[in-house]
């Protein structure tokens, strides 16, 4: 099975906060969080990874051959005119990093890697959430119905604490808790790669027409996650991930638990 990573985009209040360094090289613990995320699948066995990259495309190449090397001794490149590979036979982790282009939206990054996926389903995610979701349950639900596509549901935290009044008395104060009323796209999907074919031009995003298209046809299922999830969208998001892992708590580094 591979996993799809989406990569290509400017993360624009990322890189105003981070001199214009490409969101998928922001380092957590010093580790490239693209990096983190090839790692979590490589927890689960997913070992083949496809990177839709395409703003500043030839940085990120360079700045994960150069991770990969400083991490296991031997790492094999072959380059075509669109799609770099990195082999490392210590681990079987082979990455294609495919060139989607520098202002193409999500649906037509993931148009352009359909070559290199299977028949099989694939997992798909953006390169900036981290969670500690079992996606060996997510791809046991993905199997049990019969829909394209897989979104996982997380819980999103407040971006406020949150008080609870008695009059004008503070009683409670809970700071950036969890919202355990609302599910949000957690940005990590399971596909059929017939899903693709909803996706009716390189102009669209996948989020928008490609989405509700599967809905209307009723395709589309909701894996629903308890547990921890963090995006990297801001500064302050980046600096609550760079807390939890210099503190040993960063929730998505631990072993999958049974």
């Amino acid at each position: 099975m591979k996993a799809v990573i989406l990569a290509g985009g400017k993360g624009r209040r990322m890189c105003a906060e981070s001199t214009n360094l490409p969101k998928p090289l922001v380092t957590i613990g010093g580790i490239p969080i693209i990096y983190h995320i090839i790692h979590y699948f490589q927890m689960y066995g997913i070992n083949e990874i496809v990177i839709a990259v395409g703003y500043q495309s030839t940085q990120v190449v360079a700045t994960l051959l150069e991770y990969l090397k400083s991490v296991n001794k031997t790492v094999q490149l072959k380059e075509t005119p669109l799609c770099t590979t990195l082999y490392v036979p210590d681990t079987s982790l082979m990455i294609q990093m495919v060139d989607t282009g520098l202002d193409t939206p999500t649906g037509g990054r993931l148009r352009q890697i359909r070559p290199y996926l299977t028949a099989e389903p694939f997992f798909l995610a953006w390169c900036d959430g981290l969670s500690d979701m079992r996606l060996d349950k997510m791809l046991d639900f993905h199997k049990s119905h019969s829909c394209l596509a897989t979104v996982a549901a997380v819980h999103p935290r407040s971006r406020f604490g949150i008080m609870e009044l008695t009059g004008n008395e503070i009683t409670h104060f809970r700071e950036k808790p969890q919202m355990t009323d609302r599910w949000v796209n957690s940005g990590y999907a399971i596909l059929q790669p017939e899903a693709l074919d909803y996706i009716k031009s390189d102009k669209e995003q996948w989020e928008a027409a490609p989405i509700n298209r599967l809905i209307k046809d009723h395709q589309l299922m909701a894996w629903q996650h308890n547990g921890e999830w963090q995006c990297m969208d801001t500064l302050g998001d980046w600096e609550y991930l760079e807390e939890l892992w210099n503190s040993g708590s960063a929730f998505w580094r631990s072993e999958p638990q049974p």
